[in-house]
């Protein structure tokens, strides 16, 4: 699975494969200028997250509250 995500991440361009021509092949992957540009969007989409999670958790409990039944 995690081959198949590595595969997928740098033929969209996030990720740069390098192989070592070495016994064993050694790999490094790393970030792409693309990738570091997302991976800065990322981070403020969870630093959202954080600061806002009371209030999402709020929005959850009043909606699974309405929607259930009356006991």
């Amino acid at each position: 699975m995690l081959s198949q995500y590595l595969k997928s991440v740098v033929r969209y361009g996030l990720v740069e494969r390098l192989v070592e021509p070495t016994v064993p092949p050694q790999v490094t992957y790393s970030l792409t200028p693309l990738g570091r540009s997302l991976a800065q969007q990322l981070c403020a989409l969870l630093s959202w997250f954080h600061a806002n999670t009371p209030a999402l958790e709020a929005a959850q409990q009043r909606y699974d509250a309405a929607d259930s039944p009356a006991r």
